[in-house]
Order: structure tokens, then sequence, then C-alpha cells
């Protein structure tokens, strides 16, 4: 099912993936360290340092329905083989229903491709397969899937905060969204606010470091992040985060 092997002994501060598995299930969330998933993927610093560049070459976001201009990104998805390997699907539109997202909902959007280095990278595959695996297992079985990547980077300036979720409190319309940290430079903010279906609070989460990040059931939960600042006016500021969507495919 996965070309990620289970750890039997973890290293210290880094918890078993089932761990997470078994909090998404119980709690419709789970928030977990980027040591775990550098160990889970098998990924160095220097190694996450070199597909981070990839988001120094996203493109400007020309579908905010704020006017804003403070979002670049790609978009790009695959779905899962009858073997549980994934396969790139080609390029696409990505559209959400107005009730969704009530921003930008309602379009087609057409966004630049992921770069073929990106889709194929060895780090991004590694850690898909690992979130598969913590998906499928709260599943308790295989499941095909559609895996929607979406990489931001959200910039802020000294005369304009970068909005993360300039739509507020939301879904996605998945079964499970993931943010993961890429990379915080010079800024302040960007706390996210996790709430159930009907918006009681469940937590607040300042995704850090590298690959730290939050699985949600995305059918029970909600979501927002709060806007980024720079902390330093003279220097380029931004908040780089790779969003994956995972929703259940249904074949006939």
């Amino acid at each position: 099912m996965s070309n990620v092997e289970e750890i039997s002994s973890p290293i210290i501060g880094v918890k078993p993936w089932f761990e997470a598995a078994d909090e998404l299930r119980a709690r419709d969330y789970s928030v977990i360290a980027g040591e775990s998933i550098a160990e889970w993927a098998g990924v160095s610093l220097e190694q996450w340092e070199d597909f981070a560049e990839y988001w120094n070459r996203l493109t400007p976001d020309r579908f905010m329905g704020d006017g804003g201009t403070y979002r670049l990104r790609r978009y790009g998805q695959f779905e899962t083989a009858s073997d549980g390997t994934l396969r790139q699907l080609p390029h696409a539109s990505y559209e959400q229903p107005s009730y969704i997202n009530r921003l930008n909902g309602g379009i087609a959007r057409e966004f630049e491709p992921l770069e073929s280095g990106f889709a194929q990278h060895a780090i991004l595959h590694n850690i898909l397969n690992v979130l598969m695996m913590i998906v499928n297992d709260v599943e308790w079985v295989f499941t095909p899937w559609n895996v929607k990547l979406h990489p931001y980077r959200i910039v802020a300036k000294p005369d304009a905060a970068g909005q993360p979720t300039p739509e507020g409190l939301h879904r996605d319309g998945v079964n499970y969204i993931v943010s993961m940290m890429v990379k915080r430079a010079n800024i302040i903010g960007g706390e996210s606010s996790l709430t159930d279906a009907q918006r009681t609070p469940l937590d607040r989460v300042t995704l850090a470091e590298p690959m730290h990040l939050m699985i949600l059931n995305d059918e029970n939960t909600m979501h927002e992040v709060t806007p980024v600042s720079p902390v330093n006016p003279q220097t380029t500021a931004y908040r780089d985060v790779l969003v994956i969507a995972f929703a259940k495919v249904f074949n006939d």
C-alpha cells in the first residue's frame, strides 16, 4: 500500500505515525511536528531546503475576489492507482462551489501547473505516502484518493498584511485537508484556528518549522489563519505552505 516503512522504535520526540491516525479518528484533527514528518518520510533539512526552492517560482494568483496581489501559487492533482501509488493527472482548472468558497468560488480558476521537478520530487511522494498511510488507517481500508496540491506563498508588506485565508473560517469541500509549513520568512501572525462544524473552537496552532503540519477531517471541522505582517519592513516577508486535499474517488 505504501513505500514508507512503519517505524517500530521511534526516536525521542517523534511519535509513531499511527498515533496521528488515532488522533485524527478520535477528534477530527491531528497536529504533527516537523521532526516526526521528517523521520517518517526520511527527509533531511538539506533535502528539504532544496525542495523548498520551488516556492520561489510560484506565480501570481489572478483570481482573488478581494483584488489582493499577496498570493502566489501553482496547482496540480494526482490519483491513487490500484497498487496504491500516485499518478499525476492532466492539468486542469480548479473550481469550488460558492457555498464552500464565498470569495473565489463559482468560477473555473486557471493556475499555472506544478513544475515537473516538483511533481516528481521524491520528498513530495514520500510525504504523500505518509499522509495516505494515515488517512487510510483512519478509514480502516485502502481508499482510492484524488489528491489536490496547492503550494502557496503569502506575501506580507508593510502597508498590506498577507491573508492566508481571505475567505475566512471555512472548509474545503473534501474529506481531509492538510496544511504543511514550508517556510516562514520575516513574519509575525499566521496562527491557525480550528473549530468543529458548528464553529465551536477546538484549537489554535501556529505552524512554525519546516514540515510542521495539521491534518483535518474536512467534513467535521473548519479552519482559518490570521494575517501575516513583516517583522522588519525593510526585508522580504512571506509564509510558504503546501496545502494537500484528499477526496475519495468513487468508481462505478
